[in-house]
């Protein structure tokens, strides 16, 4: 989907633009590995987990906004294949799914979505704490961005 166009190609400027099979294998393994039972009979959440996992691979990579806009509209003929789900609920902010929420809920670990931000943060902040009782002082400001960058790395050592 993504290779194909012109736009993507490594030049000077975009010399990380390396895209090949291995990141749509990355998306299928992903979506194969998430729990059916968190979506059965949720077919949005399954669009959005789609959504999220092709961001994660293609999107994060994009510096120029021409190439975000090209993403975007490629994302969105994507998405006409779902007549009937509407574009606005399957971009719908946060788009971040991660394992480690659920987890220091108490529950296995479930790759899926989270609430809000809030949530999230309020998670990374309680395991600030016990890093900060048990191993050391480490006083970060966990704004909304670094708690997405934060998805996105425990998503790779996943």
């Amino acid at each position: 989907m993504i290779a194909r166009s012109p736009q993507f190609m490594p030049t000077a400027r975009k010399f990380h633009y390396q895209f090949n099979l291995r990141d749509f294998s990355k998306i299928t393994m992903n979506l194969m590995n998430a729990q059916p039972h968190i979506f059965k009979g949720q077919p949005l959440q399954l669009v959005r987990l789609w959504a999220h996992e092709c961001h994660r691979v293609w999107l994060d990579r994009l510096l120029f906004p021409e190439d975000i806009d090209a993403y975007m509209n490629m994302m969105r003929v994507g998405i006409k294949q779902f007549p009937d789900m509407k574009e606005e609920l399957i971009f719908e902010e946060p788009l971040v799914y991660t394992s480690f929420v659920s987890a220091c809920k108490g529950h296995e670990a479930t790759y899926m979505s989270i609430k809000d931000m809030e949530d999230l943060r309020s998670v990374l902040e309680a395991k600030m704490a016990e890093y900060n009782e048990n191993v050391g002082s480490m006083d970060l400001v966990l704004f909304g961005i670094a708690c997405e960058h934060i998805t996105r790395i425990a998503r790779i050592i996943d």
